[in-house]
């Protein structure tokens, strides 16, 4: 049987490092989270970045909260006032001179004429006169708190007429006129640095308003009523010429119009002879084809002989004497005498039965003759009534002319009589049709600025900033963090996160620890224990329990039926907990009451036996570069024991002249399955793997490798490198471990908290 150079059997690697072995288990794929984790994930690292970023949150909101409030008193106030007016519906049909309607509404054409009268500059310099004439000037009033600080850090000006004129300016530069929607109202606006100035303003532009659109109104109902009244009188006198023409024309005519219609009476005749005309042409049609009918078809089809009683008697009898021939026929020859008499008596009714039929035919074409007749003595007439009547054509029009000028001028002159009298009751009614419906009052606080707006524009401009700048920072650091984990950037197990340690024999995060941790370390640190133990005697410590949940994590990654006892720790560059990993969960396997040996493999830099204050006189690179025979190079004891029940170290010294004679010595490979037996569980310490080549010679010897990561230092570039490493080795990746984390203690202090006796 081959000996492979790990020392085992051929086929054990194969079932080892075969399709279902842990090697192939490193580079299977692994199931994504499903949504609510990745939500609870995502929460978890905003909370995160912001234990770290809080004071950076805090201090430039607060600084855009004190901007914002600087930007408040030290900015000129604004006050802004509006007046609401109110178009009525009063007639204005007189002012357009139309007729016929006797009132209208205010459409969208009328009210923008009045808003452009506003706006007009004219109209505003109006205004303008109007307020000066009428108010004495006022000094500055500030009523709230900004106004007053403005006052002590700013004095304004007190002359009066120099503040009004300022406040005068800036209201004349911001007036503006606009009509509300789907309503009869327009909204006068304007912004003063004086809230009197800018309601004074408003209030005159509104008064010189109203007063100018009434007096126009007065004196427009006035033109009215002298127009309307001269147009009565002329058109009165037109109406009576009209009709005194009218008469002498009926009577120079000899009287020929009459009726309702004006029609004469050879209009009236000639309508008469045009329906006769049109009676008598329509029953000579009805004839003629009647009488057609009785030449091209035969006479026993009309409709005359067919219901004709007498005739239908005629068929009768004939119909039976030929069925009483045809029976004599049968017996008698046709010159028998009884067949003789049946002849003579059907010979006597066919004749009388043809001149019955002849003088149908022939009442027929009297009828049809008779109406042709008729018609042509009634087309004759006619013709002769429309000369008479074409000749007084003339007349007939001059008189319809003469009786619509009539009709007309009446109808103007009645229409002109309620013209008059609505422009009379307009004249003497004084009413506006403008309304002030809300007048303007001086505001209390300024428009602009707003201390609540500005105060809350700066502090979330701060916060912007704040997270725009952790945007670019997290995005130009390429370093691990727990908010993008070793699982989702490598696709690899992640067997635990382990908090800020003691490294280097002090607490880099001592005051994020739980109160009773705290008390504990500082107990430690006065007995000058090791640091690597320094957790470990805080009984309450959580960072040791992050060991343990990460050996809990080792010890059930590992396929059924297999048992990892020799596992490599290393890490992708210097500096990143790989050897204080070691030690712990040295510790935290030994707890589990398993004979554990930790092995430092770094023949450059070594520290476990510091860790563990202990001598290194005879190391691992004394046994791998000893000439003496296996079993003399070998003592019987090779490891050291360490003050933790069930933990041994086997500790290494520094030496650059052997370190490729003992990675690449034969005894590495005997002395790897002599601990394999002689101890349940083996963590080696490697160097980093990117850097060196002592890992990658070493992990082969073992059963599966633990990957270190240090948070915010380890880069992910070499993080992955690391990963693809061990995948192209074809080495089993056990899984992640990430260390020196910033987690929140405040979730453990609870529990620890309670479990302080002295907690009451």
């Amino acid at each position: 049987m081959e000996i492979l150079p790990n020392g085992a059997p051929r086929d054990q690697q194969l079932t080892r490092y075969g399709e279902d072995s842990p090697r192939s288990l490193g580079s299977r794929s692994f199931v994504s989270m499903d949504s609510p984790a990745e939500e609870h994930k995502s929460s978890m690292e905003f909370a995160s970045l912001f234990r770290r970023y809080w004071l950076l949150f805090v201090a430039l909101a607060v600084l855009g909260a004190v901007a914002g409030f600087v930007s408040v008193v030290l900015g000129s106030p604004i006050y802004r006032t509006r007046v609401l007016l109110e178009v009525l519906n009063v007639s204005d049909d007189i002012a357009r001179g139309s007729i016929g309607s006797v009132s209208f509404e205010a459409n969208e054409v009328s009210i923008q004429t009045q808003v452009n009268i506003l706006r007009s500059g004219t109209f505003v310099r109006r205004g303008v006169e109007r307020m000066q004439s009428e108010t004495v000037p006022l000094a500055p009033t500030g009523r709230d708190l900004f106004s007053r600080l403005r006052q002590r850090i700013r004095p304004a000006s007190q002359d009066p007429v120099e503040n009004t004129k300022q406040g005068l300016a800036s209201a004349v530069e911001t007036f503006d006129a606009k009509p509300v929607n789907k309503t009869r109202l327009i909204e006068l606006t304007c912004e003063s640095t004086s809230p009197d100035v800018a309601a004074q303003f408003l209030n005159s532009m509104a008064a010189e308003f109203v007063e100018d659109t009434s007096r126009s109104r007065m004196q427009t109902a006035q033109k009215t009523s002298e127009w309307l009244s001269a147009q009565i009188e002329e058109t009165k006198s037109k109406v009576q010429d009209a009709e005194e023409r009218l008469r002498e024309f009926v009577r120079a005519s000899g009287n020929v119009f009459a009726g309702s219609e004006a029609a004469t009476l050879d209009d009236t005749k000639l309508a008469q002879l045009k329906a006769e005309l049109a009676k008598i042409q329509a029953d000579r049609i009805a004839k003629q084809t009647r009488y057609e009918l009785t030449l091209k078809n035969s006479p026993e089809t009309l409709g005359e002989i067919l219901d004709d009683a007498e005739l239908r008697g005629y068929q009768q009898q004939l119909s039976a004497l030929r069925r009483d021939r045809a029976a004599l026929t049968t017996v008698y020859t046709p010159k028998h005498e009884k067949v003789k008499r049946v002849d003579a008596q059907i010979e006597l009714l066919e004749r009388t039965y043809q001149n019955q039929i002849s003088s149908v035919v022939s009442r027929i074409k009297n009828d049809y003759m008779a109406a042709q007749r008729q018609e042509k003595l009634l087309s004759s007439a006619y013709a002769g009534q429309s000369q008479r009547v074409g000749s007084e054509a003339g007349k007939a029009a001059e008189y319809n002319a003469l009786r619509r000028e009539v009709e007309t001028l009446r109808q103007m002159y009645q229409s002109l009589l309620m013209q008059g009298n609505q422009a009379g009751m307009s004249s003497s009614v004084p009413v506006n049709p403008i309304r002030i419906v809300e007048a303007s009052t001086p505001p209390e606080e300024p428009y602009r600025p707003r201390p609540v707006l500005n105060i809350s524009f700066g502090t979330m401009l701060g916060l912007a900033i704040t997270v725009a700048f952790i945007y670019v920072r997290e995005r130009m650091d390429g370093s691990v963090r727990p908010t993008a984990s070793a699982g989702r950037i490598l696709n690899a197990p992640e067997l635990g996160v382990i908090p800020s340690l003691p490294l280097n024999g002090r607490w880099s995060h001592w005051k994020r620890l739980p109160a009773g941790a705290r008390n504990a370390v500082v107990e430690v640190e006065a007995g000058k224990p090791p640091a690597s133990l320094a957790a470990w005697q805080v009984d309450s410590g959580f960072i040791a329990d992050s060991f343990r949940s990460t050996l809990a994590s080792m010890l059930r990654n590992h396929p059924s039926g297999m048992t990892h006892r020799m596992i490599m720790v290393t890490s992708p560059g210097p500096a990143e907990g790989k050897t204080t990993v070691v030690q712990n969960l040295g510790i935290a396997l030994a707890e589990t009451g398993r004979k554990v040996l930790l092995v430092d493999a770094d023949f450059r830099r070594p520290h476990l036996h510091h860790r563990f204050d202990l001598p290194n006189d005879f190391s691992l690179v004394d046994v791998l570069s000893d000439n003496r025979p296996g079993a003399e190079a070998f003592p019987t004891r090779l490891a050291l024991k360490t003050s933790i029940q069930g933990l041994s170290i086997l500790p290494n010294r520094p030496t650059r002249e052997h370190v490729a004679k003992a990675l690449y010595s034969p005894r590495l490979r005997v002395l790897f399955s002599r601990l394999r037996e002689e101890y349940d569980i083996v963590l080696v310490d490697v160097p980093p793997i990117l850097h060196l080549a002592d890992a990658r010679i070493i992990a082969p010897l073992t059963d599966a490798v633990v990957l270190v990561l240090r948070s915010g230092v380890t880069h992910r570039e070499n993080a992955s490198q690391a990963f693809q490493r061990i995948q192209e080795d074809g080495l089993y990746l056990l899984g992640t471990i990430m260390t020196d984390c910033d987690v929140n203690a405040r979730k453990h202090r609870y529990y620890y908290d309670y479990a302080d006796d002295d907690r009451s």
